[in-house]
């Protein structure tokens, strides 16, 4: 999975999967968690990356609504 093209979705399913492995164990293997703590932390990084676009992307979308409203107000 790139940063161009992470789902949101799909990388807290893939968090949730990783939770879920570590509700379950009764003994955890410590290299594995750590793998799973690194592949946990890297889904993280990259959603707070993606919300933070995202957020932007709804901020202009909406000061582009916003500057297409007031252009109809001044036609009327």
């Amino acid at each position: 999975m790139t940063e161009e093209n992470i789902n949101l979705k799909d990388s807290l399913n893939k968090i949730k999967k990783i939770v879920d492995w570590f509700e379950n164990r009764e003994d955890v293997d410590v290299e594995a968690g750590l793998d799973k703590v690194k592949e946990g932390v890297k889904l993280i990084k990259m959603s707070k990356k993606r919300l933070g676009e995202l957020e932007n992307e709804f901020k202009k979308v909406k000061e582009d609504l916003k500057e297409s409203s007031d252009f109809e107000d001044e036609d009327i």
